[in-house]
This record gives C-alpha cells, structure tokens and sequence, in this order.
C-alpha cells in the first residue's frame, strides 16, 4: 500500500467545535447541541474471576542478528540488529520497511535462514534445524516460489500429499480464497498477484499451524475480497496458533494484528512512541455522507451525529460541513473500541435519519509519523542508557 493510500483517509480539523457530553458519547458539532443529563449508573459489585495461567511463547527471538539477500547481487537489503522478543498466540504485525530488517524477520521466523547470531525458537526448537517444526509453519513469503508442476491444481495437490492431507480436494482449498478459476493454470502463467495468492492459500491451510509468517498479505494479491483473508487469519490465532505479519502499512496492521510492533532500522520498538494505535477520542473512522434530498439541509447529518452519539459502539463523533455550490455535504469522525462495531453503527444510523454515505475508510497514522516515532523513541533509549567508562588497555590505574 503507497504512502498516498495511507494518508488519505486522514481528515481536517474541525475549526471551532463546541464540544457535548450526552450519555454514552462526546460530540463535536459546529453549532450546539442541547444534550441529555447523563443517567445516574448504578454500581454493582461482579465476581472476579481467578486469572487463567500465563501460557509460554511460541516464537522467542534473543538477541539475533540476521540480514536478507534481497539486494542487488544477494547483498542485505535490510537487517535485524540484536533484536529480542517473544510472541505468543494470537496476531502480531511488524509494521517497516525491507531496508528496516522486515524481509530478514520473514527469514528467521519462517526457518528460511537462520540468524548470523542469536538464536530463535518456535515451538521450544530452532525452525531452520527442525523439519517437523517447519511442516507446522506457513509462510507467505516476499518472492513467491511455486513448485514446478503442470496445474495450479496440481501444484496444491503434491502440497496436500506433503502435509499429509489426502482427505482434501485441491479445489476445496483454493475455493476458501476464491481462487478456483486458477484450479486448471499453469503457475508459470500466473502473475505476480496471482503466485502470492495461491502461496497465501497454501499457508493459510496449513494442518496443525504453530506459526503463519505472511509478509504483506493485504497488497498484491489476486483475491476479491480481503476480509476473507482477515477471517481466516483470526480463525488461525482462535485456534492457538501464533500469527506474525510483516507490513509497511500501518492501516493493514491494524486491521488484522491484536498486537504492533515498529521495526525501525534494524530495531523493534513496542511503545506508545513507537506507535499509536488510536489514542483515545482520536478518530477511528472518517466517512463522507450527505443527505438523501438536497433540500433537506444538514438536518439529517446533525439528527445522525445524535443518533451515533446514542450508541454504545461509539466513543466520540465529531462532524464537518464544507460550503459547496451543489449538494451539501459533511464529513463525519468517529472513535470506539472496533472499528467494524462503528462501520456497522454508523450504516445502522444512517439509514434511520436517511443519510447516504458516499465513502468510509478507517484512520491510522501513516508510515511516516511512525518513522518519526520511532527515531524519537530510538533517541531517547540511547540518552538514557549510561556511557560505558573507556578502560585503557593496561587496564585500570
């Protein structure tokens, strides 16, 4: 995804709003609004329920050191420098670039290379020693290779057989993807899109999974509908695999990941400096919507702006209206705790007052800011950290 792609669901500021509590929400409106006096809550004691055992990691990562061939003539294109963390399950995204170390994480996590130093272990063993262990990791991987074979329905055939999965058609797997029109290609035929797909497939089906490595598994792909790939991602962490996404798109990373780390020049930063996810009352979701007449004013926009601010999916809403010569038009922002928890209330709400949206897209801050977050983060670790005294080399005196 470009830089351009990121950025432009980023909205302008609001120029003096008047800010309204109402019971579940704040508003931002640019004329005021009589609001509601909250509703007194009563508290109730609840039963704490005993805290479930801390499971241990699957991947560990100690101080490893690894650089990727990517480069012109197998030099690094980027590298990972003494970088240590653990993931357990669930989704993880790593959000940098290639030159950040993103492709040499691809190829120690998947087994593909192991690390110059350090050492790294999935599922208590090392992935690049271990066949068994690797059986169990799928990978989406930077430069798709396919085995040679006469079909794409071949090729996911002598998969199946290697994994052991005789049980399963070769269609049934593509057609989780919506990839059965490729069942009859031959894969030297297939475009670049097309290769990372049937990868993709190939990893997402993989028997038993204890680590799914996907390297930009929203772009360049040849699939319809990328919600299907966020389904079944959450189904593979809902089954106790641990899922690790590398991405220089910090939206994507938040559409799929539990869990985001920066990689920056070789370093992993986990902070709120590092990355923001959404701080609270920071937009979540920007959509543009108008009325569905156009002699009906900004009314229906204001009365739908109350109605979100009634809903318990919505921590905030706030709206915009530009002058314009033809049909008026607002743009309104909202926050809350899930994003498709607020896409489904403002579609629910907007067809009660009789608005039409004309687009939506979720906010996130851009690849950019995250750099900047990073180097800032990167700073101050290095000023905080006491120089070690010089020792001449007789020793001390």
């Amino acid at each position: 995804m470009s830089e351009a792609e990121e950025t432009q669901a980023s909205a302008p500021e609001a120029t003096n709003p008047e800010i309204v509590e109402t019971n579940s929400a704040t508003i931002e409106l640019s004329e005021s609004v009589v609001a509601k006096p909250p509703a007194p809550v009563e508290e109730v004691a609840l039963p704490v329920a005993p805290a479930a055992p801390s499971l241990p990691p699957i991947v560990v990562v100690q101080s490893v050191t690894a650089r990727d061939t990517a480069g012109p003539r197998g030099r690094a294109r980027g590298s990972l420098t003494g970088v240590s963390f653990s993931l357990g399950t669930g989704v993880t995204a790593f959000v940098g670039a290639p030159e950040d170390g993103t492709l040499a994480l691809v190829n120690i996590l998947s087994g593909a290379k192991p690390p110059s130093r350090g050492s790294i272990s999935v599922g208590g063993a090392h992935p690049e020693r271990s066949p068994a262990i690797r059986t169990r990791i799928g990978v989406l991987s930077p430069e798709p290779e396919l085995p040679a074979a006469k079909t794409v329905g071949e090729l996911v055939s002598m998969a199946l057989h290697a994994r052991r999965q005789t049980q399963t058609a070769p269609s049934e797997v593509l057609q989780s993807l919506g990839l059965e029109r490729l069942l009859s290609r031959n894969p030297r035929s297939l475009s670049f899109a097309e290769t990372r797909a049937v990868e993709l497939v190939l990893a997402l089906s993989t028997p038993s999974p204890i680590l799914v490595v996907l390297h930009e598994p929203m772009s360049d792909l040849a699939v319809n509908l990328l919600g299907v790939v966020r389904e079944h991602v959450r189904r593979l962490a809902e089954a106790g695999a641990c899922v690790a996404i590398t991405t220089s798109s910090p939206a994507d990373a938040r559409a799929l990941a539990d869990e985001i780390y920066t990689l920056h020049r070789g370093s992993v930063f986990r902070d709120e400096r590092a990355y923001q996810s959404v701080p609270r009352g920071a937009p979540l979701l920007v959509a543009w919507v108008r009325p569905a007449e156009p002699d009906q004013g900004l009314a229906p926009i204001r009365r739908l702006a109350q109605a979100l601010a009634g809903r318990p999916e919505i921590t905030l809403v706030a709206w915009n209206d530009e002058p314009s010569s033809t049909a008026q038009a607002a743009e309104i922002r909202l926050s809350g705790l899930d994003l498709d928890a607020c896409a489904l209330a403002l579609t629910d709400a907007a067809t009660e007052v009789g608005a039409v949206i004309e687009a939506i897209a979720p906010t996130s801050p851009g690849f950019t800011r995250l750099r900047a977050a990073a180097e800032a983060s990167d700073a101050l670790r290095r000023v905080a950290t006491p120089l070690r005294p010089i020792v001449p080399l007789g020793g001390i005196r």
